[in-house]
Formats: C-alpha cells, sequence, structure tokens
C-alpha cells in the first residue's frame, strides 16, 4: 500500500550538490525508482533524477509561465488550486505508482523546492511519511557553477539561491527536516551518510558506503570552494543570500532534524529576508 511508504526529498538550489545528496541515498538503501535521468556533460556522474516527476515539475512551472531559472516567484494560491484539480488528480497517480511496492522512495528535482505548495497536499492524500533533506551549498559556490555552465551573473545566481532556499524551507515548515552540506559530502562522506542515516532511521550498507566514497565521488568536478570567497560582495542579493547562508550553515552540522524552536527562528530570518528582498530590483535574467 502506498500509505506504508516513506518519501524523502531532496531539496536545494540547482548545482548545490543534489544529485550527489541523492545518490548518497542509494548507501541507506533507499530506491530513487527505474527511470533516471542519464548523465549528461554538465552533469557527468548523472542527475538521479526522476524523468516523469522532472517533467511534471517543468510542466508545473510552465503552467504559471516559468522556468527553473526565472526570479518571479511560483503563486503558492494557484499551485494550491493545481493540487485539486485534473493536473493534481494525475500527479497523486504519480506518487501512487512511484512509491508502490518500495517501502522508501528517493526524489530529487531542486525544481520541488519551489513547488511545495502542489505537491505537499497530493503527499499528505497520498499517505506517505516524507522527510525533507535540504542540501546546502555556499552561494558563492553555486553561482561560480552556474556562471560555468549557463553563463548566469552571480547576481541572478544569488537571487535564486535566496528564493529556493527560503521557498523550500517555507514548503518543509512542520515536516522532518534535515540540512545537509555538500562541502561535507565530498570531504567527509562517511560521516554525512552516517548523520543522514541517523535522520532516516537507516544503515548504510559498508560495501555501497565504500563504493560511494571512493568510486562514486570525485572532488576533481566540484570547481569551488568557499574557502575561496571570505568576503561579502557589494551586490544586496549576495549580502541576503549569505545571511540565510550563515544562519543555515550551522545547523548543517548538528545532528538530527530541524527542532520547533529552530523552525520559528528560521521562520522569522525568512520573513525578514523575504520582505527585504522584494523591496530591490530582480536582476536582469541572463539565460
Amino acid at each position: 500500500m502506498c500509505g506504508t511508504s516513506r518519501l524523502v526529498l531532496v531539496l536545494g538550489m540547482h548545482r548545490s550538490g543534489t544529485s550527489a545528496m541523492a545518490r548518497s541515498l542509494q548507501c541507506l538503501g533507499i530506491d530513487l525508482g527505474e527511470e533516471l535521468i542519464g548523465a549528461h556533460p554538465c552533469n557527468p556522474k548523472g542527475f538521479f533524477e526522476d524523468a516523469t516527476v522532472y517533467a511534471c515539475n517543468r510542466a508545473l512551472l510552465a503552467m504559471q509561465g516559468l522556468v527553473w531559472h526565472s526570479l518571479t516567484r511560483p503563486d503558492a494560491a494557484s499551485l494550491k488550486r493545481l493540487a485539486q484539480e485534473e493536473t493534481g488528480r494525475q500527479a497523486l497517480e504519480l506518487l501512487h505508482s512511484k512509491t508502490a511496492g518500495r517501502p522508501v522512495l528517493g526524489l530529487k528535482d531542486p525544481r520541488m523546492s519551489r513547488l511545495l505548495p502542489f505537491w505537499r497536499p497530493l503527499i499528505a492524500a497520498a499517505g506517505l511519511r516524507v522527510h525533507i533533506i535540504l542540501a546546502l551549498r555556499h552561494p558563492a559556490g553555486v553561482a561560480h557553477s552556474l556562471a560555468r555552465r549557463d553563463g548566469m551573473t552571480a547576481e541572478h545566481s544569488h537571487a535564486l539561491w535566496l528564493w529556493y532556499t527560503l521557498e523550500a524551507l517555507a514548503g518543509s515548515t512542520g515536516l522532518p527536516c534535515l540540512i545537509t552540506d555538500y562541502e561535507l559530502l565530498l570531504t567527509r562522506p562517511e560521516y554525512e551518510i552516517l548523520r543522514i542515516g541517523t535522520f532516516l532511521k537507516l544503515t548504510p550498507h559498508a560495501n555501497s558506503l565504500a563504493e560511494f566514497s571512493h568510486g562514486f565521488l570525485d572532488k576533481t568536478l566540484c570547481h569551488y570552494q568557499a574557502a575561496q570567497h571570505m568576503t561579502y560582495a557589494a551586490s544586496p542579493w549576495e549580502n541576503l543570500a549569505m545571511l540565510l547562508y550563515d544562519a543555515l550553515r550551522p545547523l548543517a552540522r548538528q545532528e538530527g532534524p530541524l527542532e520547533v524552536q529552530t523552525e520559528a527562528r528560521l521562520a522569522a530570518l525568512s520573513d525578514r529576508l523575504t520582505a527585504q528582498a522584494q523591496r530591490l530590483s530582480l536582476p536582469a535574467e541572463t539565460l
């Protein structure tokens, strides 16, 4: 029955290590499905992303006239209405089909960070027990990666990083949520996967963990380290992103999910940052 299944969602901004984080779930025996998107030059190790869910999320954004790099925020009320219509019925069937026969399913798509107002009521309707893993990476590292891949400006990237992260936090409120660190996954993979396993109450498989740590991970694919960027830039978008990153990074080094008191503090910070961001002019989109 679908209602007995667990769902692990990997959220986070694009180029934040969400693919590696999703792949690490396999060390815990978590199934990622059978329709994964193949490798690509921009992600030679693979995306570990379900092709059907990916297509659904792209369509949801398109219904609002948006794409993954749009700085306009999805309308939460509109997404909730879609969940009650035919689009939602089809997505609910998709959840049932993906989770059927799987005790634990892992799903990763950064776009879902912005689409939780649509997905949360459907996850509840499916009777799924959901856990959130939020992949965190230094905003400047993300900006460097997007500049290399897409020619995106740093200002555009920092604004996207801020919105994706704020929306993932808001959409995860009340759910078990663990903040993970991409740099820690690269430098101390055994520690980070044990931390995720403790959160999910799953034990890593020794052989799978060794293969992931010494075979799958390739530190040369990470072309930017946070240590390269130690000062704040003049961009107000970067300043806001760094305020949020500085608040979240210590939480990516603690055991266990976010506590209620921590969620409340983050919600207050998020409200303040959202208000400040809404007073800024949006950067010119570069894609």
